[in-house]
């Protein structure tokens, strides 16, 4: 009974033999490549030792440590390289600096610091005040050196208040603070027109004011007569497009704050939204909504990252993507071989619906 059961069922055909062989060798086959290539996916996906390295070396290599740098009195004159590696600046601004130095360039007032294009507004600013610009570095300067005599001799002297450097306003009896006062209203793009003008300085007393005004001289370039220097906060510019100079025609918007937006503006990509000017380092609440209503957001041009071709530090040096994340794109695309749309790494938890939002207008798979 036994012997007849295993022959019914597990005697086969020469032609069946054959064809049992032949699918056995396909399966085993398919079941060695899944391995082999599982092992090469793997291998791929969780080596980004390399991408760490180079990212890490590119991002020391360009990003400031300003909460961790030491703070003090310099000359950017003589500052030798470990002296700025203290400040918490990067070697990218470091290198730069010494690059204009080694062409014979000189810094004669704190704002020089600025010509070195490598210096973001972030480090300017942490060190600006602690600059102290030695006598040997500073333009000489007859008419300086008939105001220093003067001041010595307890004597007045004219001056501009628009152009007029710390040193000679402390000269002329003003406080440190006060004069810091002046040059911050400049710098926010005020402008005196006349002598009067001059009393609108916070923290200047009226004695003080009433003994400096008949020493006061206004330039033609600053009169009130010279509408090209006013600022016009009834203007319209496109946030995409606009130049620093066409930015600095808005109150409250100087050279500093002009280039953060444009710096920013191209990390981004462009500018989906006004209300993005909030992220922009510096930018206080009372300021944005002192300038929201001048610009219109022409959002056609906005360059996007092809994350099917985009390198590790490609993805990083966007403001929005973080080391995690970029790390994911990059998993999934090694996985996947090619991406076929950003809602993919949603829909696989490679990234999260709220970074999708955020991200998504920067991204193509194109």
């Amino acid at each position: 009974m036994r012997s007849k059961f295993f022959k019914e069922y597990f005697s086969f055909s020469k032609r069946e033999r054959n064809g049992l062989v032949v699918l056995f060798v396909i399966l085993s086959v398919i079941i060695i490549s899944r391995l082999i290539i599982s092992h090469q996916t793997n291998k791929s996906v969780n080596d980004f030792e390399a991408f760490e390295n180079e990212i890490d070396a590119f991002l020391s290599y360009s990003t400031p440590e300003l909460d961790n740098g030491e703070r003090f009195n310099f000359d950017p004159n003589t500052a030798t390289k470990e002296d700025f590696m203290r400040m918490g600046l990067c070697m990218k601004t470091i290198n730069g600096i010494i690059s204009f130095r080694d062409k014979g360039w000189k810094f004669y007032k704190p704002e020089d610091l600025e010509k070195v294009y490598e210096i973001t507004p972030e480090e300017y600013l942490a060190i600006k005040d602690y600059i102290v610009i030695k006598n040997d570095y500073k333009k000489s300067d007859t008419n300086s050196n008939y105001k220093s005599e003067k001041s010595r001799a307890g004597e007045l002297f004219n001056f501009d208040p628009n152009t007029v450097g710390k040193e000679d306003m402390e000269a002329l009896g003003l406080k440190s603070w006060q004069a810091d006062n002046v040059i911050k209203f400049r710098e926010k793009g005020g402008v005196f027109k006349t002598a009067a003008d001059f009393a609108k300085i916070y923290g200047l007393d009226e004695e003080t004011v009433n003994k400096l005004k008949p020493y006061i001289e206004i330039s033609a370039d600053y009169s009130s007569s010279t509408p090209a220097i006013e600022k016009d906060n009834t203007i319209i510019l496109s946030l995409n497009s606009s130049t620093a100079e066409e930015l600095q025609k808005l109150n409250g918007i100087g050279p500093s704050y002009a280039k953060r937006i444009i710096d920013y503006r191209t990390r981004l990509g462009g500018y989906l939204r006004v209300e993005q000017l909030m992220e922009v380092y510096g930018m206080t609440e009372d300021l944005y909504n002192n300038i929201r209503d001048n610009f219109t957001v022409e959002t056609d041009a906005i360059k996007k990252i092809n994350i099917n071709k985009a390198e590790y530090k490609d993805l990083v040096t966007h403001p929005y993507i973080s080391k995690e994340d970029a790390k994911n794109i990059l998993n999934y695309r090694g996985f996947a071989g090619k991406i076929g749309s950003f809602e993919d790494l949603v829909k696989q938890k490679a990234v999260s619906s709220e970074f999708y939002e955020k991200l998504s207008p920067y991204i193509t798979t194109k």
